[in-house]
């Protein structure tokens, strides 16, 4: 999802000011506070890992900032105006030479998503590529298929374009499409999802995890986008469901502030990866030297 510096700003600035916490039970007076948001589909999960660190750091208030995107989310941590971006994509060389740093935690399955009573259960890759090119416009019970999309240039439709040359013109082409929708955060893409019959789009299975959403999640392939088909190590190609994502903390490389580590360390912790298994995401091992 692409902002603008200047919406940036007023979405954090009525953030902060009128949300006391947004994760859980804040400490009555607390002494410090961290500032986290970014990608959608890291809000859900990091939510629940804040409740989780303020049992065992009472004293830390922990707003966890509803969406902004990746990039929004990488920004706000370079401009000092959060502690800990959340990112579904790693950061450019550009954004590496700024003081930033990433590190990931986890990889969670990218769903083709439908309304939970659609019977359809599992489609081929054709069968995807023929939905957005608009080859097959309706569901076997002849309802119209009704895409769900996300702005051109979110992580979500670059990684689909990124498939195949087939996919990446028909998606492309596809948010020209008359009265098409376009969720403009990974929520309101998931909320369209979920409410509209015949709908299809793309998700994240830890958003619809954590954030116990009624979606369901289509085989591809006859391969469900389930924990145990997904790669838990740096080789993708181990999994037997390909279509993941990995996602990323940001912070700035010379953070002094204590409650950042605190709060990193529990992430990969053996409390936070349970956290992070539950929300839908194979954890990774922590890169030391950080």
């Amino acid at each position: 999802m692409k902002l603008y510096p200047g919406y940036l700003i007023c979405i954090l600035a009525v953030l902060l000011f009128e949300s006391p916490s947004v994760a859980g039970s804040a400490p009555t007076n607390p002494k410090e506070r961290l500032i986290i948001t970014g990608t959608g589909s890291g809000i859900g999960a990091m939510r629940r890992m804040a409740e989780g660190f303020q049992m065992k750091h009472p004293y830390v208030a922990i707003d966890v900032l509803p969406s902004i995107g990746s990039t929004g989310g990488i920004n706000a941590v370079k401009e000092g105006r959060i502690d800990i971006g959340l990112s579904s994509r790693p950061l450019t060389p550009d954004e590496r030479s700024m003081g930033i740093i990433e590190e990931p935690y986890g990889r969670t399955a990218i769903i083709f998503g439908v309304q939970a009573s659609n019977p359809t259960n599992g489609l081929t890759l054709t069968e995807i590529e023929d939905i957005y090119t608009r080859k097959r416009p309706t569901w076997s019970d002849g309802t119209p298929i009704r895409l769900i999309l996300h702005p051109i240039n979110d992580v979500l439709s670059v990684y689909l374009a990124s498939i195949n040359p087939r996919l990446k013109s028909a998606s492309e082409k596809a948010q020209a499409i008359p009265g098409v929708f376009i969720g403009m955060t990974d929520q309101e893409g998931a909320s369209q999802i979920e409410k509209t019959p015949g709908s299809f789009g793309t998700t994240s299975a830890s958003l619809v995890a954590s954030e116990k959403r009624k979606i369901k999640a289509l085989l591809v392939d006859g391969a469900a986008p389930a924990l145990s088909n997904i790669a838990d190590g740096v080789h993708l190609s181990a999994g037997k469901y390909p279509y993941t994502m990995t996602m990323f903390l940001v912070y700035k490389r010379d953070n002094n502030k204590g409650e950042v580590k605190d709060f990193i360390k529990f992430v990969f912790s053996k409390d936070g990866r349970k956290l992070l298994f539950e929300s839908g995401h194979v954890t990774l091992p922590r890169i030391t030297g950080k």
